[in-house]
């Protein structure tokens, strides 16, 4: 029975049953308005349309105008792209590879993304101090976890598990020798 099944993971509320009108006393409903493809949802669509292609037009291709894309960097004294930046770096010698410039681009498009989309790293950002800088390198840490396991699962494997939490790595591990030439026996 319907009544009986939990909704969003929790036992359905007791509610006490109210004292039930007869069918003769119940209020009549009200017949449904006639759709010809005009209902209110059509018409705000319709509108919502008209104002995008007009801002089009205008040159204004910048999104709703109740929300205006913002940027880390236009809010705090914080730059995402040079987080980004860090954060590869650092990734990429203690690898002893370099990364594609790319994934730069992509992290801090994903921070400035995440800035918007999300009240609660719109705060954290705005912290004071430094604890905003430090909050999106573990941030961009983890992402950069994520860009590894899907495009370098070799280089994912090798990562300390907490980088993903967007702790520091530890000292590189030592690399092996280069073996020795078998003609000269130096090394190369």
């Amino acid at each position: 029975m319907i009544a009986d099944e939990m909704i969003h993971g929790r036992p359905p509320r007791f509610r006490p049953a109210r004292s039930a009108r007869p069918p003769h006393e119940r209020p009549a409903l009200l017949p449904l308005p006639e759709q010809r493809g005009l209902g209110e949802w059509d018409a705000t669509a319709r509108l919502w349309k008209e104002i995008q292609m007009r801002r089009h037009k205008a040159g204004k291709t910048d999104g709703p105008p109740w929300r205006r894309p913002t940027q880390i960097e236009d809010d705090t004294p914080i730059v995402p792209r040079a987080v980004a930046e860090s954060v590869c770096e650092e990734a990429s010698l203690w690898f002893g590879e370099p990364f594609p410039r790319q994934w730069e681009a992509e992290l801090e498009e994903r921070a400035n993304l995440v800035y918007q989309l999300n009240a609660r790293f719109h705060r954290l950002m705005r912290r004071r101090g430094n604890i905003g800088r430090d909050a999106l390198r573990a941030f961009t840490r983890h992402w950069l976890c994520a860009l590894l396991a899907n495009r370098r699962p070799d280089l994912f494997c090798r990562l300390p598990r907490g980088y993903a939490s967007g702790h520091d790595l530890p000292e590189p591990p030592p690399r092996p020798d280069p073996p020795a030439s078998p003609v000269t026996g130096a090394t190369t």
